[in-house]
Protein backbone atom coordinates (compact mmCIF):
# COMPACT_ATOMS: atom_id res chain seq x y z
CA UNK A 1 0.00 0.00 0.00
CA UNK A 2 0.95 2.94 -1.08
CA UNK A 3 1.27 6.75 1.36
CA UNK A 4 -1.88 6.28 3.65
CA UNK A 5 -4.77 4.61 1.92
CA UNK A 6 -3.51 4.44 -2.06
CA UNK A 7 -2.21 1.76 -3.56
CA UNK A 8 1.66 2.24 -4.86
CA UNK A 9 1.22 4.16 -8.11
CA UNK A 10 1.25 2.46 -11.65
CA UNK A 11 1.62 3.38 -15.08
CA UNK A 12 -0.02 1.93 -17.71
CA UNK A 13 -2.80 3.31 -20.85
CA UNK A 14 -5.97 4.26 -21.13
CA UNK A 15 -8.38 2.94 -24.41
CA UNK A 16 -6.63 4.69 -26.78
CA UNK A 17 -2.78 4.06 -26.06
CA UNK A 18 -1.89 7.21 -24.38
CA UNK A 19 -0.16 6.60 -21.12
CA UNK A 20 -0.91 7.52 -17.84
CA UNK A 21 -0.64 6.85 -13.99
CA UNK A 22 -3.03 5.68 -11.57
CA UNK A 23 -3.62 4.93 -7.83
CA UNK A 24 -6.56 3.44 -6.24
CA UNK A 25 -8.35 3.75 -2.89
CA UNK A 26 -8.90 1.53 -0.26
CA UNK A 27 -10.21 1.80 3.75
CA UNK A 28 -11.99 5.05 3.84
CA UNK A 29 -10.56 6.17 0.32
CA UNK A 30 -12.64 3.41 -1.56
CA UNK A 31 -14.02 3.88 -4.45
CA UNK A 32 -11.71 7.08 -5.67
CA UNK A 33 -9.14 7.24 -8.10
CA UNK A 34 -5.98 9.62 -8.61
CA UNK A 35 -4.96 9.58 -12.24
CA UNK A 36 -3.32 11.97 -14.14
CA UNK A 37 -1.45 11.92 -18.23
CA UNK A 38 1.83 10.22 -18.62
CA UNK A 39 3.59 7.32 -16.89
CA UNK A 40 4.91 9.01 -13.19
CA UNK A 41 4.64 5.81 -11.60
CA UNK A 42 8.74 5.80 -10.78
CA UNK A 43 8.23 10.17 -10.33
CA UNK A 44 11.42 9.62 -11.73
CA UNK A 45 12.27 9.62 -15.59
CA UNK A 46 15.38 9.19 -18.13
CA UNK A 47 18.71 10.63 -16.37
CA UNK A 48 17.18 11.39 -13.20
CA UNK A 49 15.27 14.26 -14.05
CA UNK A 50 10.93 14.21 -13.44
CA UNK A 51 9.26 12.04 -15.83
CA UNK A 52 7.52 13.37 -18.63
CA UNK A 53 4.69 15.31 -17.36
CA UNK A 54 5.51 14.86 -13.38
CA UNK A 55 5.64 18.14 -11.42
CA UNK A 56 6.78 16.35 -8.59
CA UNK A 57 9.03 12.88 -8.11
CA UNK A 58 6.09 11.68 -5.58
CA UNK A 59 2.73 11.22 -7.38
CA UNK A 60 1.12 10.78 -4.40
CA UNK A 61 2.57 13.57 -2.61
CA UNK A 62 2.12 16.59 -4.86
CA UNK A 63 -0.95 17.29 -7.04
CA UNK A 64 -0.18 16.06 -10.29
CA UNK A 65 -3.06 14.20 -10.34
CA UNK A 66 -6.69 14.62 -10.69
CA UNK A 67 -9.15 13.29 -8.12
CA UNK A 68 -11.99 11.18 -9.08
CA UNK A 69 -14.07 10.62 -5.79
CA UNK A 70 -16.96 7.46 -5.07
CA UNK A 71 -19.66 10.54 -5.08
CA UNK A 72 -20.03 10.70 -1.31
CA UNK A 73 -18.85 12.84 1.45
CA UNK A 74 -15.69 15.41 0.85
CA UNK A 75 -14.68 15.22 -2.78
CA UNK A 76 -17.55 13.54 -4.06
CA UNK A 77 -16.99 15.19 -7.10
CA UNK A 78 -12.87 14.91 -7.07
CA UNK A 79 -10.50 17.65 -8.28
CA UNK A 80 -10.04 18.47 -11.50
CA UNK A 81 -6.55 19.72 -11.91
CA UNK A 82 -5.87 19.52 -15.91
CA UNK A 83 -3.71 16.38 -15.03
CA UNK A 84 -5.51 14.09 -17.13
CA UNK A 85 -6.42 15.25 -20.38
CA UNK A 86 -5.90 12.66 -23.23
CA UNK A 87 -8.47 9.91 -21.56
CA UNK A 88 -11.73 9.15 -22.87
CA UNK A 89 -14.30 12.25 -22.32
CA UNK A 90 -11.09 15.02 -22.35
Amino acid sequence: MGKNWWSEPMGGCDSEGNPITMSFGSGPKEGHTLIGDGDRSGGMGIGGGLADGATHYSFLESDNHDHYGSGNGSNNNGTNRGQYTTGPGH
